[in-house]
């Protein structure tokens, strides 16, 4: 795995993103995130590795064996030192809706829930995580009252505004201030690769106008779409400060060697998890 990405920093910044591995688990994580201690998150990649130089894929997909899925599963838990069942992941539908787990006598299904695309808690030991393989995982930190949020943003998603609606949750529900609220954006398919039509740009910007998240193509109604950059562009007009935005800069398409992506892959693509956790 070649442990690049396309903005450089000058010797004395911190990258935003550093390559990390834990047991045989290879993940990005947020330098910025990493500052927390009371904070523990990764985005995995889509290998662990199982000898040294040599690995083996590390998706999270419901469609996989069953064995290699539950394989995953304990390998990511050994490599955290977090229980299988602090884990909740949910059936993502593509919409809006976001649950939220602010009390401490809520009790973890035994399956996913149905129909959310985001989780926001404030409890501790609960490892809240979205699926990708080229759609926009998001996480969100209250940092002055420990407040933690992941969404998953496709561009439907995208055109519903899931990630401002999950920023208001936090202000409206939780009282918080938008200057406390870090975002972090993960791996997600960038507009070097991702060709929509003209319907999917309508649903994400009601009035045309020149964008930086989306341009034409050489084919009428064709466009190519920077995901990331668009949720960036909600971020901010809902409010956040652009110094507390931070973003991968690896297209999941262009590097299927680290991620998985859904297009690149013809739809075959497995999902690497994305999760974060207030510890106990």
């Amino acid at each position: 795995m070649k442990e690049s990405n396309r903005k450089t920093t000058s010797s004395n910044q911190m990258p935003p993103f550093r390559l990390s591995k834990k047991g045989s688990v290879m993940y990005f994580e947020s330098t910025v995130l990493k500052r927390y201690r009371f904070l523990t998150h990764a985005f995995c990649s889509r290998h662990r590795e199982i000898i040294q130089g040599h690995f083996s894929p590390f998706s999270f997909s419901s469609r996989e064996d069953k064995n290699i899925l539950s394989q995953n599963w304990e390998i990511l838990t050994r490599a955290f030192r977090i229980p299988a069942g602090q884990f909740l992941t949910v059936n993502q539908i593509h919409r809006d809706a976001i649950l939220v787990i602010d009390g401490p006598d809520y009790k973890l299904p035994p399956h996913p829930p149905d129909s959310y695309d985001a989780i926001i808690t404030n409890q501790p030991g609960i490892a809240i995580g979205v699926k990708t393989a080229d759609c926009v995982p998001i996480f969100l930190l209250d940092k002055a009252k420990r407040i933690i949020g992941v969404v998953h943003a496709g561009w439907r998603g995208t055109a519903l505004k899931i990630i401002e609606k999950t920023v208001e949750t936090f202000t409206e529900r939780f009282g918080s201030q938008l200057a406390d609220i870090h975002a972090v954006i993960g791996p997600a398919i960038r507009s070097c690769c991702y060709e929509v039509n003209d319907n999917v740009i309508k649903s994400i910007e009601t009035e045309k106008k020149e964008s930086p998240f989306y341009r034409p193509c050489p084919e009428e109604g064709k466009w190519m779409l920077d995901l990331p950059l668009a949720n960036k562009s909600q971020l901010l007009a809902k409010g956040i400060h652009a110094g507390n935005i931070s973003m991968l800069d690896l297209c999941t398409f262009c590097r299927t060697d680290i991620f998985f992506s859904h297009r690149a892959e013809r739809g075959s693509a497995g999902r690497q998890l994305n999760f974060m956790m207030l510890k106990k």
